[in-house]
């Protein structure tokens, strides 16, 4: 997937003097060619993947969109920059403010552009002629994959969603709906989709990066958590935990090394410097680590994580979470950085030695320099999007993400099996990850032992604000606990109900049908 030329599917046209108006096609893939031929219909879903990564890529406001999900949660605060302004609710918390505007119309338009495209192209592999039943299939299962994940999001994030089939033209252009679908018609689409995928994907794919068959019972099993149908969750999640195609890997250091291509991965983001589809650089390590060179004695280095901006970082809630159990070695460098290292010879302070643990500034301190300072130079970092063989002191970086894995499967078929009243069966699961961190195992489990197990297992990775708000969680885990106790904790006090959904952008809202509805609240 990382070395194949992407084929993206644009007319391009260009005209001389003489030849005004004249369309001349420089390029020699036609929407014929894409929507006509086994070949094109294979280049559009390797294009699919290209445009799911654009969530990634989007660079503005040092990758703001990316880092959108992790700052609406409990687990981290926003010192400063665009992130920040997510992670306060000071963005995104009304109709009209610069994050609704702007970012939110983005992410928006992003996956429903990536749902249209998904429409043309299964519509297009269900019409063509002369391909062999199989690739056929392989081409409608994995824009199926995308068109439920992308429909499965887009609900979770807006809720006022319409979800259609039908690819856009000319003729169906101005065809705007004026409410939205019904629960039941998301997630009849959304289930109906990946069932399909379920039953003609396989298991595993040569091509790292590919859904498979173990991707959509993933999505499938956490689609059934949002619709209370704890059996097929559980039926789902186990199916992938017991196909013996995928298991947890040995260590905690070993889940996020390297391009991450290993048994507990269900889907990454594929990413690859210097490499023709190897896609932008960003900077949303950049974000998640603190800038420890401003401390006389240490400099950016692999081995201190590399450089960061602090910008956006883990709070003090999910910090002593992982400090809970000493043994648990979730921040032992691995997940997350929590010391520094004077490696600096030449601005070395008096009585410290290459090597030694930085301690200037202390996070408890009643100086309100002191403290402000240590969030900015020594607060622990995260390493989920760490590149390890990255230049250390450039801002931007690039690496493989994940977005899901077996660890995951695991948490969610523990919450299942709880909720089914097979607390042996839970305990059990919930453990099996607990034991690869080194964390002593836990004798009973309830709601708030799962959503703390997610906390340390999963934090950053993009799924603490569905999680919260699935379980109705969301207001009381973010009113006791965003931001630090004595720090830009400004969401403790904004968070409301009706914040659970993001508003639709006005401008989005405006192309829809006359009194197509807003979010209740904004």
């Amino acid at each position: 997937m990382k070395k194949i030329i992407l084929i993206i599917y644009i007319f391009l046209f260009a005209f001389s003097c003489e030849d005004y108006l004249k369309d001349e096609l420089l390029s020699d893939i036609s929407a014929d060619y894409v929507f006509n031929t086994a070949e094109g219909l294979e280049g559009g879903v390797n294009a699919l993947y290209n445009l799911n990564r654009n969530y990634y890529d989007n660079g503005q406001w040092n990758n703001a969109m990316a880092l959108l999900l992790p700052a609406k949660s409990d687990l981290s605060f926003g010192r400063a920059g665009e992130a920040a302004f997510f992670a306060r609710l000071g963005w995104g918390a009304s109709i009209n403010d610069t994050g609704t505007r702007l970012l939110y119309s983005d992410l928006w338009r992003h996956y429903y552009r990536l749902a249209d495209r998904s429409n043309a192209i299964i519509e297009g592999a269900e019409a063509l002629n002369n391909i062999e039943e199989s690739r056929r299939i392989q081409i409608i299962a994995e824009a199926k994959v995308h068109r439920a994940h992308t429909y499965f999001t887009l609900y979770r994030l807006f809720n006022n969603i319409f979800v259609t089939t039908a690819p856009t033209t000319p003729d169906n252009a101005f065809d705007v709906p004026s409410s939205p679908s019904t629960e039941a018609e998301i997630f009849g689409l959304i289930n109906s989709d990946l069932d399909y995928a379920i039953e003609n994907l396989a298991w595993t794919t040569e091509e790292f990066g590919r859904f498979t068959q173990a991707t959509a019972r993933h999505i499938k099993a956490k689609a059934a958590m949002w619709q209370q149908d704890y059996q097929e969750a559980k039926l789902q999640a186990e199916a992938v935990i017991n196909s013996g195609h995928y298991s947890l890997v040995p260590s905690t250091k070993a889940v996020f090394e390297g391009d991450m291509n290993h048994s507990e991965s269900l889907f990454v983001v594929q990413y690859e410097d210097g490499v023709i589809g190897g896609s932008n650089r960003n900077q949303i390590h950049f974000n998640l680590m603190a800038n420890y060179n401003l401390i006389d004695g240490a400099k950016y280095s692999n081995e201190n994580g590399g450089r960061g901006g602090a910008l956006l970082l883990p709070n003090m809630y999910l910090v002593d979470l992982l400090r809970e159990d000493p043994n648990d070695d979730r921040d032992d460098n691995t997940y997350m950085i929590s010391y520094y290292l004077y490696n600096d010879a030449e601005n070395l302070p008096e009585g410290r030695q290459i090597g030694d643990t930085i301690a200037v500034y202390q996070q408890d301190s009643p100086n309100a320099d002191n403290h402000r300072l240590w969030y900015q130079r020594q607060n622990p970092g995260v390493l989920k999007y760490f590149q390890e063989d990255g230049i250390a002191s450039e801002v931007s970086s690039i690496t493989n993400i994940m977005v899901y894995r077996l660890a995951e499967t695991y948490l969610i078929a523990a919450e299942a099996n709880m909720y089914l009243g097979n607390t042996a069966m839970a305990l059990d699961q919930l453990n099996t990850v607990r034991a690869r961190a080194k964390a002593a195992p836990k004798l009973n489990i309830d709601l708030q032992t799962v959503l703390d197990e997610r906390a340390r297992e999963l934090f950053f990775e993009g799924q603490r604000f569905f999680t919260l708000k699935r379980t109705n969680r969301l207001v009381p885990q973010i009113a006791q606990y965003a931001g630090n106790d004595n720090w830009h904790k400004q969401a403790r006090e904004r968070i409301m109900d009706y914040m659970k959904n993001l508003p639709i952008p006005e401008t989005e809202l405006n192309l829809l049908g006359p009194g197509y509805p807003q979010n209740e609240g904004y």
